[in-house]
């Protein structure tokens, strides 16, 4: 073999080795360019599952906020009920059933014993029943804002 056909083997070896080499980074750049691809989009899903996600939070937050601030009022107006029914009962505007109304006989004997004791047993049973009204709105309240509530979080 002259020294010609020996150079020109190591040439051709040398150009297959290049072809190779360029071959695999040909590829390993395809690869990365396809990994970069994935992860922009990736990315992409991941944002706007997180613009759905704080759209939805914010939709919560609102009717949390619509619940709490009528939950706030019924309370208000359970305070006003109660004050109500107990400056109702203390004009005579409003009335007591029969069994809430007190021992009628125990009053014919507190007359002799004096007018103000009698208004305060009723002034008394109006209080209470002013209380009671409103502790019953207020529970009515809190009940209707959980069952709100529940609603809202199951939409």
């Amino acid at each position: 073999m002259s020294i010609l056909s020996r150079a020109l083997i190591v040439v051709i070896a040398a150009l297959a080795l290049l072809a190779i080499w360029q071959r695999g980074s040909v590829a390993n750049a395809k690869r990365e360019r396809d990994n970069a691809v994935t992860a922009r989009a990736s990315a992409e899903v991941e944002r706007d599952n997180a613009k759905a996600i704080t759209a939805i939070e914010r939709q919560r937050v609102k009717r949390a906020e619509a619940v709490a601030t009528q939950y706030e009022q019924e309370k208000a107006d359970a305070e006003s009920k109660g004050l109500a029914v107990a400056d109702g009962l203390r004009a005579g505007n409003l009335r007591l059933q029969q069994r809430w109304q007190g021992c009628e006989a125990s009053r014919v004997s507190d007359l002799g014993a004096g007018i103000a004791q009698s208004d305060a047993g009723a002034d008394d049973r109006s209080s209470s029943a002013g209380r009671i009204v409103r502790a019953a709105a207020q529970c009515d309240a809190q009940v209707r804002g959980l069952q709100a509530q529940v609603r809202a979080d199951r939409e």
